[in-house]
């Protein structure tokens, strides 16, 4: 399973991740963190060039990125808010996603959306990111099986504190990933 964390901190998203990472790893479920943030990727130009050759043109790590998610059968993907919207880095990550989308290598995987806010849940700031992550999954033909949402994380380790919420998120990934 791959976790692609859309914030390049090791804040709220990143110990999301850990936390999931860890849980599933008891259950020997193999699980890798990508932060495309920390990686070296360039901005699509929106040549088109993949959707004729399968490849982009650039030579930087979503080579191996797509070689990882070719091989994997779920991915969950977690973004921080950004203007109510999923982050800029993740964005980047799914904008070079296109050789895999033009071959249909995309579809089927199954999608788990995250999105963190720093706002209360009243405040509509994770509504937003995570419409965007299930448009994402629809046009790709992905299949949506699980999404949640996290609020008021604004400090690093604000979300550590929702204690009850990571587990039964935990949980709920555990579930559908066996059934």
């Amino acid at each position: 399973m791959l976790i692609i964390v859309g914030s390049r901190r090791e804040g709220n998203c990143y110990h999301l991740a850990k936390k999931i990472k860890e849980a599933l790893e008891t259950e020997r479920i193999n699980t890798e963190i990508i932060v495309p943030g920390n990686q070296k990727i360039h901005i699509c130009t929106g040549c088109m060039d993949c959707d004729k050759s399968g490849k982009c043109d650039f030579t930087d790590d979503m080579f191996s990125n797509i070689n990882k998610i070719k091989n994997e059968k779920y991915l969950i993907f977690i973004t921080p808010t950004r203007w109510n919207l999923i982050s800029g880095d993740l964005k980047i990550f799914i904008d070079r996603l296109n050789p895999m989308y033009s071959r249909q290598e995309l579809k089927g995987k199954k999608v788990i959306n995250i999105s963190v806010g720093s706002k209360d849940k009243g405040l509509y700031s994770t509504e937003a990111a995570l419409s965007d992550l299930q448009s994402f999954a629809e046009s790709a033909k992905m299949t949506c099986i699980l999404d949640r949402k996290f609020h008021n994380c604004l400090d690093f380790t604000d979300i550590l504190k929702q204690e009850d919420e990571i587990n039964k998120l935990i949980s709920d990934i555990k579930e559908v990933i066996n059934t």
